[in-house]
């Protein structure tokens, strides 16, 4: 089936579900279309606002669209957002964004914020969206997608978006919630949050989760010959992770820890390992913590200091040569950064936000060696890194339905040159019901330590320590419209220009090892349309399509889907104390790194969930109801061209809390 066929099939669903319900009526949910415009959110200004007055189009994901679809994982629950594709290699997930999705980039292109703090690691710079993040959805108040460039407010790596994730309070949770969960391939797992305020002020909020999952066997036709048992990767994608979170606040101050262990076994034989061979495995650590001060100086002058401090840890083992060689990676950062900002509404009809970050990435380091036959170190690279930033924005109402966001950024780094980030957003309120946004941005991303000076002594990859920084300009258009209380249209058109796009590609030199390269400039343009509805019976329909087009020196870009097909649908069933969830999403064609194409595809899950009875509640999922394994692009370490996805898929589970 052709991509447009899936498109078309997504439509027709959307139709007749849409045409099939009673008409519009006043629904039985905790917030009407009206009052989610008035919805305030944080993330695209750094302080809070209307949605209907961010200078960015912001999707909004609540903790009740994370529980009635049944959403296990951040990158899950991102996909609810307009041109969001996800992308998995049995390792880690990768999130495309409005055609953008270059496979194996770690996310190096997307800014990861926990309750405003910025958690992309100095090293990679990657922002985990999978069972490797930091975070559990059970913590997750509400996430903040923040679509387009937005280096503005928060320097590098918002080239395509701002992840945020706001997590509850003590005050929120006031108990305790305990959740068992169990699915196929001997998944389980166990999560607690435990939160209240004691009666000295102190909010504080717990956390602790515990999964583990056998996995499935995998077959991978490149590999099908006898001495590789047939192509199948037997007993190799398991995976185990711990997850816990202290938070606080009192008075001024709020803070937070949290930390993610997490071991996952790789089935996919990457860098020309032995295939179906025992020992493949990576290995991701992680901690945070992050302390904020609030004040008001006087009614005009608002400040904040914020305090992060970081740590990762990863560690892979690669079994070669017939089982005689074993290499292993191991790679360390650390990091601390300070942010100070000032926030001034003295001036008549402006809000002037002032800002500088300063961070320090200590114990940088990557080292590759072989264990087996003898020990042979291949790279032991330690650097340390410092980096600035500030920041000027003011929001000016001049008109009482017209206001002008802008703001400027510049950004250093060591040995990298001075990057300076504008935008200009104007918006009108033509109407309570009907708002324009019109906006000019810029952003960038350094490249990486691992682009610039990774290496493993011959056997895949080449350091590029020369890598020139990526820098994105772009332009986008929007309409919301509220067409009656119950009806919400939005579209949207865009246009990027990226500079210096850094990918891994053949090295000119030896053809047979991996180099990082700053390619010729990427151009991008799309639109996208949303269509909300509230319908009786507590019902409510999410209707998206995009159309995007992404290309370098003429050729569509790989991993970039032209179209993309979303349908969310859930409600109450009227004849039990349950709630459906529908939720498909439909991918068009896409190129491979070898030329090919990974077909189209759509997939969809189903949740029903129990209405809460005496504090409890059970919930039953299948994901990808059909049963079909899509494929996704393997990347350049991948002798795959295209990568099985999971089957048919279930999931039990019950909370107590809720």
């Amino acid at each position: 089936m052709s991509s447009k066929s899936h498109c078309a099939c997504i439509g027709l669903l959307c139709l007749s579900s849409f045409l099939g319900n009673v008409s519009l009526a006043t629904p039985a949910t905790e917030h009407s279309l009206e009052d989610l415009l008035n919805l305030e959110v944080e993330s695209a200004s750094r302080y809070a606002q209307p949605l209907s007055e961010s200078p960015s189009n912001v999707t909004v994901i609540n903790a009740e669209d994370i529980r009635r679809f049944g959403f296990r994982d951040l990158a899950e629950a991102l996909q609810m957002a307009p041109g969001i594709h996800i992308t998995r290699d049995r390792t880690y997930s990768y999130l495309g964004t409005r055609g953008f999705s270059q496979p194996g980039d770690y996310n190096s292109r997307i800014l990861l914020l926990q309750d405003g703090a910025r958690i992309n690691d100095p090293l990679y710079d990657q922002a985990v969206i999978g069972n490797e993040a930091p975070l559990h959805l059970d913590w997750v108040k509400r996430v903040e997608f923040v679509a387009g460039a937005s280096s503005v407010n928060y320097g590098g790596n918002a080239l395509f978006g701002i992840a945020n994730t706001i997590l509850w309070s003590g005050a929120d949770i006031a108990g305790t919630r305990v959740n068992f969960s169990a699915g196929n391939g001997r998944f389980g797992e166990v999560s607690l949050l435990s939160g209240g305020v004691s009666e000295g002020g102190l909010d504080w909020l717990v956390g602790l989760t515990s999964a583990s999952q056998r996995g499935e066997d995998i077959y991978f036709r490149e590999f099908d010959q006898p001495s590789n048992n047939n192509g199948v990767a037997h007993n190799l994608d398991g995976e185990r992770y711990t997850k816990g979170l202290f938070k606080f606040s009192q008075g001024a101050w709020r803070g937070s820890f949290n930390f993610m262990t997490r071991d996952k076994e790789v089935p996919t034989a990457y860098y020309d390992t032995v295939f179906n061979a025992q020992g493949n495995f990576v290995q991701d650590r992680s901690a945070h913590f992050d302390l904020t001060h609030n004040t008001s100086l006087n009614p005009n002058w608002n400040q904040q200091v914020r305090l992060h401090a970081g740590h990762y840890q990863f560690n892979a083992e690669y079994p070669l040569a017939s089982l005689t060689t074993l290499n292993r990676d191991e790679s360390r950062a650390s990091w601390l950064d300070v942010e100070y900002s000032l926030l001034y509404s003295g001036l008549k009809e402006h809000r002037i936000l002032l800002g500088a970050q300063i961070g320090r990435g200590y114990r940088l380091s990557q080292s590759n060696f072989d264990v087996l036959p003898s020990y042979t170190l291949r790279l032991d690279d330690r650097r340390n890194m410092l980096r600035s930033g500030f920041f000027i924005q003011d929001e000016w109402l001049f008109n009482p339905r017209w206001l002008l966001n802008w703001g400027i950024r510049m950004d250093q780094q060591t040995d990298q040159e001075t990057m300076t980030s504008p935008r200009m957003a104007l918006i009108h309120r033509h109407s309570d019901a009907l708002t324009l946004k019109a906006s000019l941005s810029r952003a960038f991303r350094y490249a990486n330590l691992y682009e610039r000076f990774y290496q493993d002594g011959g056997n895949s990859q080449n350091p590029s320590p020369n890598l020139k920084p990526e820098q994105i300009d772009s332009r986008e258009f929007s309409v919301d419209y509220l067409l009656n209380p119950n009806l919400r249209l939005s579209l949207g058109a865009y246009q990027y220009y990226l500079r210096n796009l850094i990918t891994l590609l053949p090295d000119p030199a030896d053809a047979s090892l991996l180099l990082f390269q700053n390619q010729e400039s990427m151009r991008a343009k799309g639109w996208e349309s949303q269509l909300e509805a509230m319908l009786s019976g507590g019902w409510r329909l999410r209707l998206g399509f995009n159309w995007q087009y992404a290309r370098q020196e003429g050729e569509p870009l790989v991993n970039s889907p032209r179209h993309l097909g979303k349908l969310l649908i859930d409600g109450p069933l009227p004849w039990a104390n349950w709630t459906l969830g529908i939720n498909l999403q439909g991918v068009g064609e896409r190129r491979t790194t070898q030329q090919g194409h990974a077909p189209g595809f759509v997939t969809g899950n189903v949740v029903l969930r129990q209405k809460q009875q005496h504090g409890s509640a059970w919930s039953f999922a299948l994901y990808n109801w059909s049963g079909k394994r899509y494929l996704d692009t393997g990347s350049r370490e991948h002798t795959q061209e295209l990568l099985p996805s999971n089957g048919r898929e279930w999931r039990i589970r019950w909370g107590y809390g809720f």
